[in-house]
């Protein structure tokens, strides 16, 4: 039994959206969730026009399309989806190159799609919540946001504000029954390229590749993202979820020592993993 069936006062099942669906992290949550629809109607978003979806076990996605850098396009979605009882925020981007290097336009960017347009969402549908006191808002972040990867500061950056709107809206809005979370996956293979932006004349440029090589090696080992939809699935039959879920091969250990090894010490074991010099 769900435990969410048991909080919802129509019996119904819960409205669920989840942005980026069509692939990746997304789908496999909403291929998870779509297999119980007596607990579950399931929408996904996709940037491009897509059909939905019936699953292997005959569960049904329906896909609504979605640009989160363009306040209309979240308009129109919540015109056609007014009402959601579980939100999860897992579109995303990452682009990885130097601080120094990449051009602010790419960082806004990063912002409009990690952040600014998560926000958004939360913003339209958390009143319907509200009023009716129940609902779950799950932003899936990563464990970058607590110790980033060279050559990937701002899209760290960008889920650091993930994390801190999260910890914060969740106190506000606990009085109405309303949770808010962060799933943090560490090194899942979503099968999407680690797309790196320096260019070879940089300083940076032979240290990026060595980064870019480990990520990989790293990543070709990892756990697929059932791993996360599984995740969700326990958040959601859990009575006290937790506020924050880091997710993947080690990921609790790798955030216990976060939390309490001193920063230098991370930092420099950080280098030696990616032998930069």
């Amino acid at each position: 039994m769900i435990y969410l069936s048991k909080q919802s006062k129509t019996k119904k099942p819960a409205v669920v959206l989840i942005t980026g669906a069509s692939r990746g992290i997304g789908n496999a949550i909403a291929r998870k969730l779509a297999q119980y629809p007596e607990s579950f109607q399931v929408n996904g978003t996709s940037r491009q026009p897509q059909s939905d979806l019936i699953t292997e076990n005959g569960g049904v996605i329906k896909f609504l399309q979605l640009d989160l850098t363009k306040s209309d396009s979240i308009a129109d979605l919540v015109d056609q989806l007014p009402q959601v009882d579980i939100l999860i925020n897992n579109a995303g981007c990452s682009h990885n190159g130097p601080a120094e290097e990449i051009p602010i336009s790419r960082v806004r960017e990063y912002f409009e799609l990690n952040f600014f347009g998560m926000t958004l969402l939360i913003q339209a549908y958390l009143p319907y919540m509200r009023k009716q006191r129940f609902g779950y808002i799950i932003n899936i972040s990563s464990m970058a946001s607590e110790s980033p990867v060279p050559f990937s500061s701002f899209y760290a950056a960008s889920k650091a504000a993930v994390n801190a709107l999260t910890y914060g809206l969740a106190n506000e809005i606990a009085p109405f029954n309303v949770k808010a979370l962060v799933i943090a996956p560490f090194e899942v293979n979503t099968a999407l390229p680690q797309d790196f932006l320096t260019i070879p004349s940089s300083p940076y440029y032979n240290n990026s590749l060595k980064v870019k090589e480990a990520r990989d090696q790293g990543l070709a080992g990892a756990p697929s993202p059932e791993i996360v939809a599984e995740k969700v699935f326990h958040i959601l039959s859990s009575k006290s979820p937790k506020n924050f879920y880091p997710t993947g091969k080690n990921a609790r250990f790798k955030y216990f020592l976060i939390k309490h090894l001193p920063r230098s010490f991370i930092q420099k074991q950080t280098r030696k993993i990616f032998n930069l010099s």
